[in-house]
Formats: structure tokens, C-alpha cells, sequence
């Protein structure tokens, strides 16, 4: 009985200790990879930048004003970038889509 290219395909994954859907990352090799060490290094450094900055300070905005610490200034300054660029990238892609749909319109 012949085999075809799958079913060789998959017997030499079992030959190398592999099941049948299983691939190796694009590395060549089963192992972690460079990105999620990456994330990993910048996640502890954040955690130790959080809590190296405990000063408290003063924050003045329009009307308000209160004392906090560094760290949650940070923070809340951190989550509002990302709100905001959230809030551009879906009016951004909204603004496309409109533009695409009207030119496909008049074509």
C-alpha cells in the first residue's frame, strides 16, 4: 500500500515524537519564545518601576487638586493614553471604512 504525502508526513511526526498536528515553531526548534521573554522582561520592569516611585505628590487639574503618589499618577496617565488611542484607532478605521464605502459607491 503506497502512502501519500500527508500520511509520510505524519509518520515521520510520530517517528520524531510528535503527534499528528503538531509543528514546530518557525525557530526550528519547540521552545519559548523570544517575544514572550520579552514581554516577561518589560513586565518585571514595570512592576519594579511601579513600586520604586512611592513619592507623594501634588496633582493640579482644572478643578481639582489632590495629593497621590507617583505610581498612580503614572498609572492613570498610562490607561488614558490607551483609552485615547483606542477611542482614535476605532474613529480612524470607522472614518476608512465610510470613505471606502462611498467610493465603491460611486464606481
Amino acid at each position: 500500500m503506497a502512502m501519500n504525502f500527508d500520511d509520510r508526513e505524519k509518520d515521520q511526526k510520530r517517528q520524531r515524537g510528535l503527534r499528528a498536528n503538531d509543528t514546530n515553531a518557525a525557530s526550528g526548534g519547540n521552545g519559548v519564545s523570544p517575544s514572550l521573554i520579552g514581554f516577561g522582561v518589560v513586565a518585571v520592569l514595570a512592576v519594579i518601576f511601579f513600586f520604586q516611585n512611592s513619592e507623594t505628590i501634588n496633582v493640579n487639574f482644572w478643578l481639582f487638586d489632590w495629593d497621590t503618589t507617583i505610581r498612580w499618577s503614572l498609572l492613570m496617565a498610562m490607561v488614558l493614553g490607551v483609552l485615547l488611542d483606542r477611542l482614535f484607532g476605532m474613529w480612524w478605521r470607522r472614518r476608512g471604512r465610510k470613505k471606502d464605502e462611498a467610493k465603491r459607491a460611486r464606481d
